[in-house]
């Protein structure tokens, strides 16, 4: 049997649009078919079913936004949460289609179904992105005042609430948040007797 010709990038590129304008369910293995002009053969080839084909959208998506946010965590603690938060805001703003499918939330992807060497790769780079986040919160920890919940709130979910408005609404994200957002985590860690 001849290897299709067709892109697999552009295939997961089509299912992450179709994400993006319609959220995890509107991702069909048919609209899929559609939106990345291939024949149902060359999708079927690459993802046996749409379970896989959602576990290679979301770890995909994933590895994109892990990748380079590792360096991040080395260093001073204040300096790299706000170098975390600013990269955040930036790869949103370069790869909206990953942001769109991180956003949606793995829980919308139905990862009970995914193939077994998929739910693997899933698992152990949660396990490493958390133990990223653990180890930069105890730093912060170990040089603020300032409690657990608040950091991981700081950290964490502030630069995904700051894009979420304008991907939402489908609006372009503002040049300068990432430098709004990154400025906000840095006060958040002021010592005020500093």
């Amino acid at each position: 049997m001849p290897r299709p010709t067709h892109d697999t990038s552009a295939i997961l590129d089509a299912a992450g649009r179709i994400l993006g304008a319609g959220g995890p369910a509107a991702v069909t293995m048919a609209a899929v078919v559609r939106e990345a002009g291939v024949p149902s053969g060359s999708l079927y080839y690459r993802f046996p079913d749409r379970p896989a084909l959602l576990a290679t959208l979301w770890n995909r998506a994933v590895e994109s936004y892990h990748g380079d946010a590792y360096p991040l965590f080395d260093g001073d603690p204040v300096d790299a949460a706000a170098a975390l938060a600013a990269y955040t805001v930036r790869w949103c703003q370069a790869e909206p289609a990953h942001a769109h499918v991180l956003l949606a939330g793995r829980a919308r992807f139905e990862a009970d179904a995914w193939p077994e060497a998929a739910r693997e790769t899933e698992a152990a780079e949660s396990d490493r992105w958390n133990a990223a986040i653990r180890g930069l919160t105890r730093r912060l920890r170990a040089r603020t005042t300032v409690p657990t919940s608040e950091i991981l709130l700081v950290v964490v979910d502030l630069p995904y609430a700051a894009v979420r408005r304008y991907l939402s609404g489908d609006r372009p994200i503002p040049a300068d948040l990432a430098d709004v957002v990154s400025g906000i985590v840095r006060r958040s860690f002021d010592d005020p007797a500093g």
